[in-house]
């Protein structure tokens, strides 16, 4: 009896119980000719338990021990491998068109400068989905465009449906805009940097993707703004809603003290009807996800009228961001128009762009891309004011007059003086 006894309080400790426990769940059984089991060692286990009850003082759960140990173990079996992107973000690189939102940061910034703000946004690409061992988390590994560090993502439980491995959408290859990240990580900064659970992530759609356009289809484009009853509403009834971002408003301060914020977007559907959609508190941070012109998909909002929420509009209603609500993004890609612009000879002689001589006239000319706004039309706001000459003076021989104006002049070494005024005088 006095021998047993030892292998008896052995089986009723604990931790003891516990590294068992683990060891079993970060084992992969056997290979097929039946193999050990690959997986860490007792005292690796038990040295992490013991350094990771040392981070929390406070206290730690079984799941955020299995997951520091699942993590710690899958980072050291990959330590070796060599830094590069992966696969999945190489081949959705050569069809990214899209430009960078304004707020974005890469992945590896994140890894240097060892901070992240709220505002900040991360354009994310889905490497896996796992589900940590012994528990129901899942946590999304996440890479992006720019970085060769990738990061993981604790998943918001209000987005596990949409991560289901059978047929959630949430999985390896799709891009996320993720918002409001809460950063955590080891002692030292190690490559254990982890984003807390957040609600504010947006799932980007591809109309070009057969999958993504049959579920625009099926899903988004039977609701329109005019369908919309609320009694219908109140009866529990839910929508579906796609429509253009035409205009982000500016962030409005609300309530007697000044303490809650509000943003307004303004969306237009296919019919032309718009809505107004409001963002309230820490959800102004959504409006960081968004460009003007991108396709907006509404699964479930909460709709409400104007005069509840407060909104001095026209419209009844107005939308919002509710509990139930999943939020689709088709970003918008910034086409352009190849256009033919003449140069003068000093333009030419620095010029790097395609330049072409039309054998006829001897006037070289370049082919400039210039981008076009949502309607297809060339967007001449980020560029200068067009002017043209309205007189010269001195060795001015020849005179091209509207939008393309050039001057050549007799002698070499003298100069000329000109008046130039813009298309608006």
């Amino acid at each position: 009896m006095e021998i047993d006894r030892p292998l008896r309080e052995e089986e009723d400790d604990p931790f003891l119980q516990f590294i068992h426990y683990a060891k079993a769940i970060l084992s992969p059984l056997g290979n097929e000719d039946g193999g050990e089991p690959i997986g860490p060692g007792w005292s690796w286990i038990a040295s992490r338990i013991l350094k990771t009850c040392t981070s929390y003082s406070s206290g730690v759960t079984a799941a955020i021990l299995l997951s520091d140990l699942s993590q710690a173990w899958n980072e050291q079996s990959r330590g070796g491998a060599p830094k590069k992107q992966l696969d999945c973000i190489s081949q959705l690189r050569k069809k990214h068109k899209r430009g960078k939102l304004q707020n974005t940061v890469t992945i590896d910034s994140i890894y240097e400068k060892k901070f992240l703000s709220l505002s900040s946004v991360i354009e994310a690409v889905i490497i896996d989905v796992v589900i940590l061992p012994g528990t129901n988390i899942y946590m999304l590994h996440l890479g992006d465009f720019w970085s060769s560090n990738t990061i993981d993502l604790y998943l918001h439980r209000r987005f596990y449906k949409l991560a289901d491995p059978r047929n959630g959408i949430l999985k390896k290859g799709r891009e996320v805009f993720v918002t409001g990240c809460r950063l955590t990580t080891t002692k030292g900064f190690s490559s254990g940097a982890r984003l807390l659970p957040t609600e504010y992530l947006a799932i980007l759609l591809d109309e070009d993707e057969d999958d993504d356009a049959i579920m625009l289809g099926a899903q988004f484009c039977s609701d329109s703004f005019s369908s919309i009853c609320l009694d219908e509403v109140s009866n529990g009834a839910s929508y579906s809603l796609y429509a253009r971002i035409e205009s982000i408003g500016p962030l409005e301060i609300q309530g007697i003290h000044g303490s809650l914020q509000r943003k307004q977007i303004t969306l237009v559907d296919n019919d032309g009807v718009r809505l107004k959609f409001l963002l309230w508190g820490e959800q102004v941070l959504f409006a960081n996800l968004f460009s003007v012109g991108s396709m907006l998909a509404m699964e479930a909002p909460f709709i409400a009228s104007s005069a509840e929420s407060g909104l001095d509009s026209n419209e009844e209603l107005c939308l919002e961001y509710g509990s139930a609500t999943q939020l689709y993004v088709v970003p918008l890609i910034q086409h352009t128009e190849q256009v033919c612009v003449a140069l003068t000879q000093n333009r030419c002689e620095g010029s790097k762009m395609l330049i072409e001589s039309d054998s006829g006239q001897g006037i070289p000319v370049s082919q400039v891309s210039l981008p076009c706004d949502s309607l297809g039309s060339i967007d001449f706001r980020n560029y200068p004011f067009r002017e043209r000459l309205k007189s010269a003076r001195l060795d001015i021989l020849t005179l091209n007059g509207n939008d393309e104006s050039g001057v050549q002049s007799g002698s070499l070494g003298k100069s000329f003086g000109a008046i130039i005024c813009d298309q608006h005088e």
